[in-house]
């Protein structure tokens, strides 16, 4: 028997073809149960054809992992608080009943997972339990193991779920109950402190010149005014009206006199100074 290879075989001709024999065995007055040449086929025939689920093996390491992950945390937090004597009780009892009741649900999900994987190997060996042969436990924790323990203790794998629910992983779990600091090579630059800008220069001695600068204005402005109402123009014929130039507006907004009503004044003070009598002997 041991030299067949169960492989070519399908899982229900596997169990035609194994039946078979131990009813000849039965036959034979032999006590399969009790046969050592049974019991070594048995173990051969776990051992070579035996195959894991590989998604049910997945998540048994997956829920071992984040039960490791949750019970550091769990140990953490109980090292943090009694550091620190002005720490929270209630804060701390929150925080591990909250970690308790993941560890709980954890625990539940992989005694499911346990559950369908011994299902599994009582279904792949059911023509030796229906004669009374039972495996022998320590080659099937043997087999279990070589699988598992590989992807537990690699934490260079990762492991997503397939049946169960994904978990946080413990930086996680310590950020979520922890203020972490960043590392020193991540630290932000020191904060310079700010150099106040210069004092700028007191203004007082140009605001002085702008007043003196206004003053002037304001009296040439009067001056002007009080020249115009004085004088009357010479009438000339009506001009067309002529675009003033860019220069002149400037001076008219702002108050001054432009060339042209510069050279009016003159001519008008010229005309004036004709029309005053020459002094005679009286008024000498």
């Amino acid at each position: 028997m041991e030299t067949i290879n169960f492989n070519e075989f399908s899982h229900k001709e596997r169990y035609e073809i194994i039946k078979a024999f131990l009813v000849k065995m039965r036959g034979a007055n032999t006590m399969p149960s009790k046969d050592l040449h049974v019991q070594k086929f048995f173990e051969h025939y776990l051992r070579k054809f035996y195959k894991v689920p590989e998604k049910l093996v997945n998540d048994i390491a997956y829920c071992q992992r984040a039960m490791k992950s949750h019970l550091a945390t769990h140990q953490t937090i109980v090292d943090v608080f009694g550091k620190q004597e002005d720490a929270d009780p209630v804060t701390k009892n929150n925080y591990l009943h909250e970690l308790e009741d993941m560890l709980y649900e954890l625990n539940a999900e992989c005694q499911y997972l346990l559950l369908r994987l011994q299902d599994h190997i009582d279904r792949f060996c059911l023509a030796f339990i229906e004669q009374d042969v039972k495996p022998d436990e320590r080659v099937i924790q043997d087999i279990v193991s070589q699988s598992i323990v590989p992807l537990i203790v690699a934490p260079e794998l990762s492991l997503k779920p397939h049946f169960v629910m994904e978990r946080p992983t413990e930086d996680q779990l310590l950020k979520k109950y922890f203020i972490i600091d960043a590392p020193e090579e991540q630290a932000p630059p020191p904060v310079k402190a700010i150099k106040p800008p210069p004092e700028l220069p007191q203004l007082q001695s140009s605001a002085d010149t702008a007043n003196v600068v206004m003053a002037s204005r304001l009296n040439l402005q009067a001056a002007l005014k009080r020249a115009r109402s004085q004088c009357k123009p010479v009438e000339k014929a009506p001009e067309p009206d002529q675009p003033k130039g860019t220069k002149e507006l400037f001076l008219q907004s702002v108050g001054l006199c432009t060339h042209k009503e510069h050279q009016k004044l003159k001519l008008s003070m010229i005309q004036l100074q004709k029309r005053k009598p020459k002094p005679t002997e009286k008024t000498k």
